[in-house]
């Protein structure tokens, strides 16, 4: 199929609708083509869109659809092949190195903690930023950041530290996250993002001894969620931070909506002592500083996103919603930690309410903001939690054998009518373009 463009008869893009797909690219800039980089131009200099998404779609309007789609694949699997092959290079390194420490020179140790660091970013700078390979280059200076992790580890062992503490996660993630932004990898922001989520959580579980000690843990977990959630909306306001909104939204939502989930279960309550609303004053002062910091900090990033929030200015409801979803997991970070309460129904109760409003919520949320990831978590978690209310249902009422196929039909059911759902809702907000399109992105 030929296409011309008004006003340049000569100067067109051929593309042929087949599996043959022929693109010719004339070296001039056709009247569309100049038309579309002064557009697209207009919406990353006003933050719309960021210098990558501008890049992707020149590249797609100039190559084409078949081949941008291949060129995807391609750039998916480059990623995950240069990954593993990166990590698993790390890994056998790291634990030669832990395997002889004890026996190996000073001089030999200092080569390998600080000469094995400085070549693994200078290697990843070299292909990423230089020489033109972005993706290759990523994943080694994905690497580095493990090896750095792995080097703090090593420098406690060689003092006769216990590597047991919490303080060597925060030493690792404020090692790793600057790395994030200077490389602009979402590969090292999701890695430092989870080295702080298990900081924070093993640090509250050293202040306290007894069976309420997995409940200050889950509660710190919950204020992590809220935190990290409230940072990716952060990142949203700045066109040069959008980059990194995404692990840290996914990463509160995904951690939120799963500790809803675990504690919607009788179980998880039947094994702890009773406590009583006076029990609030047995929590230490270090965990309340913790607990006071993280909430204090969600606090502030929720008035400054709010603020400076230029999507759904005319709306109170799409502005304030999502604000107010992140100061409910607050309240629920401390209600968890404190069980002021002694009803388990209460406690039950309470976080299936939580859960149902967090799932509709991100799948809202998501539709809202356009962000497609969301409504798949809440999808995802739908599905999960209906399964298990049926299991719960019926395998006390009907023969285990005739649950199972009731049951495995019942998920195909749902899982067929939720994906129709889903892609018609991103077909109508305009997240996709066609189910064509929603098709192949899913494959």
């Amino acid at each position: 199929m030929t296409e011309h463009t008004p006003g340049s008869d000569s100067e067109q893009i051929v593309e042929r609708s087949d599996s043959d797909t022929e693109v010719e690219i004339s070296p001039r800039p056709t009247a569309r083509q100049s038309w579309l980089k002064s557009r697209v131009e207009r919406w990353r200099q006003s933050g719309l869109i960021t210098d990558e998404q501008s890049q992707a779609i020149m590249d797609f309007e100039s190559v084409g659809t078949p081949r941008f789609r291949l060129g995807i694949r391609f750039n998916r699997l480059i990623v995950v092949l240069s990954t593993l092959g990166a990590v698993l290079i790390a890994s056998g390194i790291i634990s030669f190195v832990a395997a002889n420490w004890q026996g190996m020179p000073a001089m030999a140790k200092l080569f390998l903690l600080i000469g094995g660091q400085t070549a693994a970013y200078w290697i990843g700078y070299q292909l990423q930023f230089v020489r033109g390979y972005p993706r290759v280059g990523e994943a080694i200076m994905f690497t580095g950041a493990v090896w750095f992790g792995a080097n703090v580890f090593l420098v406690a062992q060689s003092y006769h530290l216990g590597t047991d503490n919490p303080d060597l996660m925060i030493l690792w993630f404020l090692g790793v996250l600057p790395l994030a932004y200077l490389a602009r990898s979402t590969s090292v922001t999701v890695m430092a993002v989870g080295i702080f989520t298990v900081g924070v959580s093993w640090k509250a579980a050293t202040w306290v001894d007894g069976p309420e000690s997995a409940f200050l843990v889950m509660g710190s977990l919950f204020l992590t969620a809220a935190l990290l959630y409230s940072i990716g909306m952060l990142h949203l306001r700045r066109a040069n931070l959008k980059l990194h909104a995404g692990p840290y939204l996914i990463s509160g939502a995904l951690l939120a909506i799963g500790l809803a989930y675990v504690l919607t279960f009788n179980e998880v309550f039947e094994d702890t002592r009773s406590l009583t609303i006076l029990d609030f004053q047995t929590l230490s002062g270090s965990y309340l500083a913790l607990a006071g910091i993280l909430s204090a900090v969600t606090v502030a990033a929720l008035v400054v996103a709010v603020r400076n929030s230029d999507n759904n200015a005319g709306n109170p409801i799409g502005r304030y919603a999502e604000p107010g979803v992140v100061a409910l997991v607050i309240a629920f970070g401390w209600f968890t930690a404190t069980l002021p309460f002694n009803s388990i129904a209460l406690y039950v109760t309470a976080f299936n309410l939580l859960l149902v409003l967090l799932i509709f919520g991100s799948i809202v949320l998501g539709i809202i903001n356009r962000r497609e990831a969301l409504i798949n978590v809440g999808i995802i978690f739908f599905v999960i939690d209906l399964s298990t209310r049926y299991i719960e249902l019926t395998v006390d009422m009907l023969d285990t054998s005739l649950a199972f196929v009731v049951g495995g039909l019942l998920l195909l059911g749902v899982g067929y009518g939720m994906e129709r759902a889903r892609r018609q809702l991103l077909r109508q907000f305009g997240i996709t373009r066609d189910h064509g399109t929603e098709a192949n992105n899913d494959s």
